[in-house]
């Protein structure tokens, strides 16, 4: 997400990071040279050497260098005395000191003529008032504030290269240690995976042991990498570790040299300099050899990586002014198009949240570009600076805007809440029914709420519904008294039904006229004949009456019981009138087909399976004609 403008930095953000010193007397790191008139030659070195002639975070930048660069320091020329020195005292009290020298430079710059002023000013207003000059002794407040303020800058940073070079002679005890502890691995008489666990354990506090003095830099570096070596031979023994350390340094390099081809790619030529010190760094200090046939190959891939990068750097160097021209076009240009971007007309969330990533993307793109001249950058930042306030402006008004919107649209959809909670109150559900459903449909046509609110405000209808549909249910299944009563009757006889035996055909249909009598059950009609026809068929059984006939008393038995239900009945006719038709014609069908086999023998399997498929599709005709002439029974 954009930051909001208080927030948004300088126009030249991207400058070096604070592992570049900040002035020339810092203590150097162990660290080599990296000087602008680096060629091909400079990359001819062995695998072994790692890479030491490389470019590191301690380039001997002199002053011009510094000045490309370092961070443009901020703008102090519109800032009054008092603002200075409040501009002053945060620096001072940063609790980082040493990254502040050119802020403290350039506010001293403006501090100083007008402290100078004050001091001639009283001067000449007490010579005016008849004073004399030798008796002037002028107390100015804020001079007193400003050498307090740079006698604290003094002693702190003085105190920090103190601690800073003390830390390296730590890290040089360290150092030296650690050689020796690796010497004691060698020829250890112990299992082989211990020794290399221990060595990889050594590796790694190695590289976390920090800088240590430049003078002894370089020759602690190659003394550790010579018994390195050592311990490698060692390892031959084992020949399995050693493979494996191999191929894992081997993939390493592989990620260093891509990152390098890189950042032979990037505009910001400042950027890929200091990202490609750590490169060296890494490929020198955390990684150990690989295999010989690897070790050319990658280090000439990472050489010209390398070159690619220092010779842009020499052509920015020399042509800073058009180099910086071509950035300040470039930064116009994007300006430009953020411009287009922020006057595009948004209607909804997905369409701001769009604006918002290419507007990030254009942002990036900007800090990307490398710097401006210094005469340039104040109006280049003032120009990105006015196009991000125009977009905030934008966002957040639109956003304002879709807050009333959303609020507006959760008031109403509350209120379909409310109306569908007040219809679980009804008794008339026929006339309720459309009601809520017309409220379904509105709420799915209503606009667009917050996540939270939405969801907040769907449980509550979706609860209000189904209370309502779960009542009207409830009430669709509950039976009036008149057929709870007639079910009752019904069930009981249908107890008596099932408990006796060894009825004969009076009694049964004794008992059929009995049931008919008794009226509608309502939702449980279909449930209780059916136990009912059931019971009828169990009886007949025991009466030893055969499938055929018990079929047919069913049959007529199922449309008796629908009784004066006429559209049940009709649609039953005509289902069993359109089977009945469907069997005529698959009958002649069948007929057609015997007459091409009139001649075969009936030993023919095909025509045995005609003959055996015609016939059942006779009994088939049968039993439908049958249930159709029950109709004409009833």
């Amino acid at each position: 997400m954009l930051d909001n403008d208080a927030n948004l930095q300088e126009a030249n953000e991207d400058i070096v990071d604070e592992k570049i010193p900040e002035t020339e007397d810092q203590p150097k790191q162990e660290m080599t040279q990296s000087q602008p008139s680096t060629d091909a030659g400079e990359f001819e070195n062995a695998e072994d050497q790692q890479g030491e002639n490389t470019t590191s975070e301690d380039s001997n930048l002199d002053k011009d260098e510094l000045s490309v660069v370092k961070s443009e320091e901020e703008n102090y020329d519109d800032l009054n005395l008092e603002q200075l020195l409040k501009a002053l005292d945060k620096k001072v009290s940063s609790g980082k000191i040493h990254h502040y020298k050119r802020d403290v430079e350039a506010l001293s710059k403006q501090i100083e003529p007008k402290l100078s002023q004050i001091f001639e000013n009283k001067k000449e207003d007490f010579i005016n008032a008849g004073g004399e000059l030798k008796d002037f002794d002028a107390k100015i407040p804020e001079k007193t504030i400003y050498n307090e303020l740079i006698r604290r800058y003094k002693s702190e940073r003085a105190r920090y290269y103190q601690e800073l070079e003390k830390s390296f002679q730590n890290n040089l005890v360290i150092r030296k240690n650690l050689i020796e502890e690796l010497k004691g691995l060698i020829g250890i008489d112990q299992a082989i995976s211990e020794t290399y666990k221990q060595f990889k354990n050594l590796q790694s506090r190695w590289r976390e042991s920090g800088h240590v003095p430049r003078a002894e830099a370089n020759n602690i570096w190659k003394t550790y990498h010579h018994h390195v070596g050592i311990f490698y031979d060692f390892l031959h023994l084992n020949r399995e570790f050693r493979e494996l350390d191999f191929k894992y340094n081997y993939e390493e390099k592989l990620k260093i040299i891509e990152q390098a081809e890189a950042l032979s790619k990037m505009d910001n030529i400042q950027k890929a300099f200091r990202d490609l010190q750590e490169l060296h760094k890494r490929w020198k200090d955390e990684l150990g050899p690989i295999a010989k046939e690897h070790g050319e190959t990658l280090w000439e891939r990472f050489s010209e990586a390398t070159k690619v990068i220092h010779e842009k750097r020499q052509f920015f160097q020399k042509n800073q002014t058009e180099v910086y021209r071509a950035n300040y076009e470039k930064k116009k240009t994007i300006i430009s198009q953020m411009q287009q971007l922020a006057e595009v007309e948004i209607k909804t969330h997905n369409e701001m949240q769009k604006m918002i990533r290419d507007m990030e993307s254009l942002r990036t793109s900007f800090f990307e570009c490398g710097h401006v001249s210094r005469s340039d950058n104040a109006e280049i930042w003032a120009m990105f600076k006015d196009v991000m306030r125009l977009f905030s402006k934008k966002r957040n008004t639109f956003y304002k805007s879709l807050k009333k919107e959303y609020s507006e649209n959760f008031k109403q959809r509350m209120e379909l809440v409310k109306q569908v909670e007040t219809f679980l109150q009804t008794e008339d559900f026929a006339a309720t029914t459309p009601k809520v459903i017309a409220l379904q449909r509105k709420w799915k046509e209503m606009g667009a709420v917050s996540r939270k609110q939405n969801d907040k405000a769907w449980k509550l209808f979706r609860k209000a519904c189904n209370d309502y549909f779960a009542l009207l249910d409830e009430r669709k299944n509950k039976l009036s008294e008149v057929e709870q009563q007639a079910f009752e009757e019904k069930d009981e006889l249908l107890k008596k039904l099932q408990s006796k035996e060894g009825l004969d055909r009076t009694s049964i249909d004794h008992l059929i006229e009995e049931w008919t009598k008794i009226g509608s059950v309502g939702r449980k009609t279909n449930q209780i004949n059916s136990e009912f026809v059931a019971a009828i068929e169990n009886s007949l059984k025991q009466l030893g009456e055969d499938k055929e006939s018990i079929a047919s008393f069913k049959y007529e038995l199922k449309i008796k019981l629908m009784g004066d239900r006429t559209e049940l009945i009709q649609k039953e006719r005509s289902q069993i009138k359109q089977r009945l038709d469907k069997a005529k014609q698959e009958q002649i069908q069948l007929e057609t087909n015997m007459e091409f086999f009139a001649k075969s023998s009936s030993e023919n399997p095909v025509v045995n399976k005609v003959m055996k498929d015609l016939e059942k599709q006779k009994k088939i005709i049968d039993g439908l004609q049958q249930k159709l002439d029950a109709f004409k029974r009833m």
